[in-house]
């Protein structure tokens, strides 16, 4: 009898303990439930206000989903995060009537600008205009990527909802996540450290249409050229020292037969919808020429008249005022690039406009 009670204490304290060792564990399960930093445990109005940094797949397909039924949204941006520099409302002037919205990713494969389309298209959603923003590297992924940051939602991806889920809190378990996040939560004070976990800037985005608000446009309105002096080190880091020398130079080929079917995918849709589509091969700080080859492929399954590829040495990457750093160019190159491309339409009286079926037309 007293061995089965010595037994049952030993077996109360081991749980006592268990329980104690558990206690911070609950706690922070609790935190993630009760704050939803990642937002994805219910739906918003809306994804512009918090210090986090969220998952862009999720947020553009929300807001979307939260404006489908009040704004007649038949226009879409998609691409990598160089879509900053393109504004719905500077779109919408060539669209007669057309609204759009962003919906983009970082780091955007043609994976996934395959499966946002298909979803658009499943939803029943009108896909009048589609403006797609690359790079070399977006040509070359030929998968979607992983990660809390990157993962598309169940609706776009086909994964199940407790996958995507299971995703985010994982994340915020990762001490390169729970350490920046409770140390903001707690002192309000942004640290270096926590770049890519908190936005030290507030709102960096359009509620409705997800248009950047980017905080360097502040940052250059008050520096003015001293933005560039002062950022020199992010212009000449050591891995760019052979570019930028006036030769020219060509990025190697990286479109084969995985990326040639996703791109026969977005071009059936494209056509199921008679989609007016415009593809900008974004301007490389660095120079380097998308290869002649992928650019020929992509006019054959879009049209000669709507691929522009603005990389190499020009007239926009040579002018160090249209980028904020290398890897990002401002709006008002995306205006210029955008009026470029448009104006034909503008010009040209007898030129059919996108918002009919147009030389745009697939």
């Amino acid at each position: 009898m007293m061995k089965k009670n010595s037994e049952r204490n030993a077996a109360i304290r081991f749980m006592k303990k268990l329980f104690i060792l558990f206690i911070p564990f609950i706690a922070l399960l609790a935190v993630y439930f009760l704050d939803d930093p990642f937002m994805v445990l219910k739906n918003y109005e809306r994804y512009d206000q918090t210090p986090v940094v969220l998952n862009e797949g999720h947020v553009g397909w929300q807001m979307y989903l939260n404006n489908r039924d009040t704004i007649p949204i038949d226009s879409y941006i998609m691409g990598n995060s160089c879509t900053m520099a393109y504004q719905c409302h500077e779109w919408e002037k060539y669209l007669h009537g057309g609204r759009a919205v962003r919906l983009f990713g970082n780091a955007e494969s043609l994976a996934a600008v395959c499966l946002k389309l298909k979803a658009l298209d499943k939803a029943g959603a009108t896909i009048k205009n589609l403006l797609l923003i690359i790079d070399k590297e977006s040509l070359h992924n030929d998968r979607c990527l992983t990660g809390h940051s990157n993962i598309l939602p169940p609706a776009i991806s086909g994964i199940s909802s407790f996958k995507f889920q299971k995703e985010f809190c994982q994340a915020f378990f990762y001490p390169n996540f729970l350490f920046p996040y409770l140390d903001y939560k707690l002192f309000h004070t942004y640290r270096p450290y926590m770049k890519g976990v908190i936005n030290p800037y507030g709102s960096t985005r359009n509620p409705v249409t997800n248009d950047v608000l980017n905080p360097r446009e502040k940052m250059i309105k008050e520096e003015g050229d001293k933005y560039w002096e002062n950022r020199k080190g992010e212009f000449t880091k050591e891995k760019m020292k052979n570019y930028r020398d006036g030769k020219y130079r060509e990025a190697p080929q990286v479109l084969r037969e995985k990326q040639i079917s996703l791109l026969q995918e977005i071009k059936w849709i494209c056509r199921k919808h008679d989609t007016d589509v415009k593809i900008i091969i974004s301007p490389d700080y660095l120079q380097v020429n998308i290869n002649p080859a992928d650019v020929k492929t992509l006019k054959r399954f879009f049209g000669k008249r709507n691929v522009f590829d603005f990389t190499g040495i020009n007239e926009y990457t040579e002018d160090i005022h249209n980028y904020y750093e290398p890897g990002h160019y401002r709006p008002a190159l995306g205006k210029r690039l955008m009026e470029k491309i448009y104006e034909p339409y503008i010009l040209s009286p007898n030129a059919k406009s996108p918002a009919s079926p147009s030389p745009g037309t697939i």
